[in-house]
């Protein structure tokens, strides 16, 4: 996405095509041996000669550097430094798992002495840290937002249902959109990865995206089905209120959000591109179709909320039948 024009860039690429995309972006080894001049011990040195062997030797290493002078060494010689080279971009699959390797087998095997630390950084470790710990956290986010919204709508629709049946059309149109990120990106586009930040970044603005049709759609039919009780001419009022409204609502998201999608930064194009297939599907065939649909079926057990549950939620005015 960078202009082409600069010798900066120039030289980044001509760096990347010679000596392969891992050469951006290295895996470094630092090894504090603990005390000034042990890195240069006969027990630090050689174990740190073993790890670079075992590097070396790795199928996915392309180069591995190291010494005994500076800049493999600091000044006071506590410090020694590795440099591993991927054959493959750092947030590539192999690159991850060389990482994995390192931490798991290469250091441990390289039988370092007690008290000596090794730490494994650089773009490529940083990656697989932010995967770990940002994937670590996101089940447990997604699972409370939908937990709190379903018991705000629960108060807001005054049913057991309409919430339940908001939350999983709102997680279907996400992992559809998740699924059509795939097929453009990963299996038609350039054969691209998904980048690490797309799902989650889509995750949290699909979601109240598409809360603010249901609740701008569903409040109509409630508002109709408290003046006459009648679920199928509840479901066309809240249409024939609202559709014409999301409907537009939709053509400007996705007219806007395809300006992301029509740039040159890969990241920037996948949610874009996300964007855009979500705001459609939602307004079309999940509001639409699925949504009334579902309502119809159901019939007047869309209204259902048990006194018990009315008085645990404050809900006044409900409709236990």
């Amino acid at each position: 996405g960078l202009p082409r024009q600069p010798e900066a860039i120039a030289g980044l690429v001509l760096l990347q095509e010679q000596a392969g995309s891992g050469a951006l972006t290295p895996i470094e080894l630092v090894v504090d041996a603990g005390a000034p001049g042990a890195a240069l011990s006969p027990s630090v040195h050689g174990a740190v000669e073993r790890l670079g062997d075992a590097t070396f030797h790795d199928p996915e290493a392309y180069v591995t550097v190291l010494g005994t002078k500076p800049p493999y060494v600091d000044a006071t010689r506590r410090y020694a430094r590795l440099v591993v080279i991927a054959r493959h971009a750092y947030g590539a699959e192999a690159t991850r798992a060389l990482v994995d390797r390192l931490r798991d087998r290469l250091v441990p095997g390289a039988r370092f002495p007690a008290g000596v630390r090794v730490e494994v950084g650089g773009a490529p470790a940083q990656g697989v840290d932010y995967l770990a710990r940002a994937y670590g956290a996101f089940p447990w986010l997604v699972l409370g937002a939908l937990l709190l919204t379903y018991l705000v709508l629960l108060r807001g629709f005054r049913s057991l249902l309409l919430p339940l049946q908001a939350v999983l059309l709102n997680v279907l149109t996400v992992a559809a959109v998740y699924g059509l990120l795939v097929v453009v990106f990963q299996w038609g586009v350039g054969d691209a990865q998904i980048e690490a930040w797309i799902p989650i970044f889509l995750f949290a603005l699909l979601f109240g995206l598409s809360m603010d049709y249901e609740v701008f759609l569903v409040s109509r039919m409630r508002e109709a089905w408290d003046a006459r009780h009648d679920n199928g001419r509840a479901v066309a009022h809240g249409l024939a209120r609202t559709g014409r409204i999301v409907t537009a609502a939709a053509a400007i998201m996705v007219a806007a959000f395809m300006g992301f999608a029509a740039g040159r930064v890969e990241g920037l194009r996948q949610f874009g591109v996300g964007l855009s297939l979500a705001v459609l599907l939602d307004a079309t065939i999940v509001r639409i179709v699925v949504l009334p649909a579902a309502m119809a079926v159901l019939g007047r057990w869309n209204w259902w909320l048990p006194p018990r549950v009315a008085r645990l939620a404050r809900v006044r005015g409900s409709s236990a039948s």
